[in-house]
């Protein structure tokens, strides 16, 4: 199969917009958009994330061993964009607000929902690596329609 033929079928699946967030080894934050998240078990709660095994999100997720999952709502496209891009020198977390939850994570404070986790298992899966999360905490700090990505455009979600 041909990369970039599966990329282009695979952007035809609408999907959610998370920001995935960690703690880096000197304590500071660290974040990346995904739209590969799902729920896994609900006992244990276990959720999932599917990161690039030689990225930096991966390996400081596993160093550290927690991560947060916050749904972006449809008025969080320029954080979504944000996250999705390349570091560089622009701390990604000067836009919005951030609190902190109990196992060290970023969670967004006007969120759809967030979920903070422990990682309980990491799964090689070709270039990627699925991490799956003992769910510790989680809330739904406001209700929204979501930030949908469907063909490589972010769209604003379904009207409540």
């Amino acid at each position: 199969m041909d990369s970039h033929q599966l990329r282009t079928v695979l952007a035809q699946w609408a999907t959610g917009v998370v920001v995935v967030t960690t703690v880096r080894p000197d304590g500071g934050r660290h974040g990346m958009t995904a739209s590969s998240f799902t729920s896994v078990a609900l006992d244990p709660p276990l959720v999932s994330v599917c990161l690039a095994s030689a990225g930096t999100t991966c390996r400081t997720v596993r160093r550290s061993g927690v991560f947060a999952v916050n749904v972006l709502g449809h008025d969080h496209e320029e954080l979504g964009r944000r996250f999705a891009g390349s570091p560089g020198e622009t701390d990604r977390f000067a836009l919005g607000r951030w609190d902190t939850a109990a196992t060290g994570c970023p969670v967004l404070t006007d969120a759809v929902a967030w979920l903070d986790c422990v990682v309980a298992a990491c799964h090689p899966a070709g270039d990627h690596t699925i991490v799956l999360g003992l769910v510790r905490d989680a809330a739904t700090p406001r209700p929204a329609a979501p930030l949908i990505y469907h063909d490589r455009t972010f769209y604003e979600g379904i009207a409540r």
